[in-house]
């Protein structure tokens, strides 16, 4: 299992808002099924690694598909592989 932290930034939209073009990312997060938690500045989701990357690959379709011109996607992946990783376990200071 896997931790990733995903932030999908589209850019050529002619707006400083871009709510519009991350809600059809946030639907295809959600239809997902993969366990997610929604931050200010990017969402974190857990699953393997190749859900992650499918998923990923849905969004960046979903971004442009909303119109954005040109998207910039940052992708940071923790797997562990000597014990469980959980968005809690991640929290837990």
């Amino acid at each position: 299992m896997a931790v990733a932290e995903i932030c999908l930034f589209p850019l050529g939209t002619g707006s400083p808002s871009v709510g519009g073009y991350l809600e059809p990312v946030m639907d295809v997060i959600r239809k997902s099924g993969l366990k997610h938690r929604v931050c200010p500045m990017g969402t974190v989701v857990e699953g393997s690694v190749e859900e992650i990357l499918e998923l990923v690959k849905a969004c960046h379709e979903a971004i442009l598909k909303a119109g954005a011109e040109r998207v910039i996607i940052s992708l940071r992946i923790d797997d562990r592989t000597d014990k469980p990783l959980t968005i809690e376990g991640k929290m837990r200071v």
